[in-house]
């Protein structure tokens, strides 16, 4: 089956899933009060058509041999059955007994095919794994990438500290213009990943520390103290910055620039600019001058929804 477009290989994979749910002797998982078993599927592809999906599964009380039983069918339709026409380099099975769970809290289980796909980003080559962040539009996060950078208006003697850094991708896009780039994430994958990824493009000057973002910065910061120029990224997810964060970033005076990706500014987010608060006077929790916002550009990454990425740049 020919396939051109990558959005074609991601829905005829969708309904080839469905057609297996509607074979499953057990059911599909529609509220996590009402039961079931099977949740969703994940499909990520690249540029050169690259296929992963990652099929969620809540085992409920099923015993061990029932759950490998249901993931050799899951294999056997998607490698030999009917589903083998979606071509996939990469099926991932996980069982979560939560809305999200991480790869160290359950892991996921390589089913058929390699381990990773990897994605071209500007020059630099960029591994994926089931659980890693990685934007969804290629071609569009190069212009968002771009603008981060223009705003970041870094030099040589710039150090650069990325939080929620996820693969590395800004750091690394950004390395070839700072002295060193300092990336802080939560999942271990993910830094898995971003350290890799320095190594494939040959990037020296780039580290990655795994933790949360409101354990791990004050200690960075900390480092960075005596240095006199120091940009900070900000890309977190919809529910923004913890409030800890936020005091660090203040309390870090050596922070003179801080550009902050927002997939979702008018929500929780909007409380790190004013609640938190990167823009509030001093106070005796938050001693660092206030912050100024000083430039705004959307970028779409999303064509044909109402949802575009928000990119602030914050001043002292």
């Amino acid at each position: 089956m020919a396939i051109q477009r990558l959005s074609d290989i991601t829905s005829v994979t969708g309904r080839a899933y469905q057609s297996f749910l509607r074979l499953s002797p057990l059911r599909a998982m529609h509220d996590f009060q009402d039961g079931g078993h099977w949740r969703n599927i994940l499909v990520r592809s690249n540029q050169l058509g690259q296929l992963m999906a990652v099929v969620t599964f809540h085992p409920q009380h099923l015993a061990e041999v029932k759950v490998q039983e249901v993931k050799d069918s899951l294999q056997e339709y998607f490698v030999q059955g009917e589903g083998r026409h979606c071509g996939l380099d990469s099926l991932y099975f996980q069982q979560s007994t939560r809305t999200r769970m991480s790869n160290e809290e359950s892991q996921f289980e390589l089913l058929h095919g390699c381990a990773h796909i990897y994605e071209k980003l500007f020059d630099l080559r960029f591994r994926i794994s089931p659980s890693s962040f990685f934007q969804v539009n290629t071609p569009a996060a190069e212009v968002l990438y771009s603008t981060v950078k223009e705003m970041c208006e870094a030099s040589a003697s710039t150090t650069l500290i990325d939080v929620c850094c996820g693969t590395g991708t800004i750091g690394l896009v950004l390395a070839g213009e700072v002295k060193e780039v300092i990336g802080i994430e939560i999942l271990q994958q993910a830094v898995q990943d971003a350290v890799l990824n320095a190594e494939v493009n040959e990037i020296g000057n780039a580290k990655f520390l795994c933790g949360a973002a409101e354990k791990v910065l004050p200690k960075v910061v900390a480092n960075t103290k005596d240095e006199s120029d120091v940009v900070m990224v900000v890309n977190p997810a919809r529910a923004g910055l913890h409030p800890k964060v936020i005091k660090a970033i203040r309390n870090c005076t050596a922070v003179k620039r801080l550009i902050y990706v927002s997939c979702k500014p008018d929500g929780t987010a909007f409380n790190n600019f004013v609640d938190h608060s990167l823009c509030r006077p001093a106070t005796e929790r938050l001693q660092g001058p206030a912050f100024v916002a000083s430039k705004a550009v959307p970028v779409d990454l999303f064509p044909h929804t109402n949802h575009c990425e928000l990119v602030i740049r914050f001043e002292r």
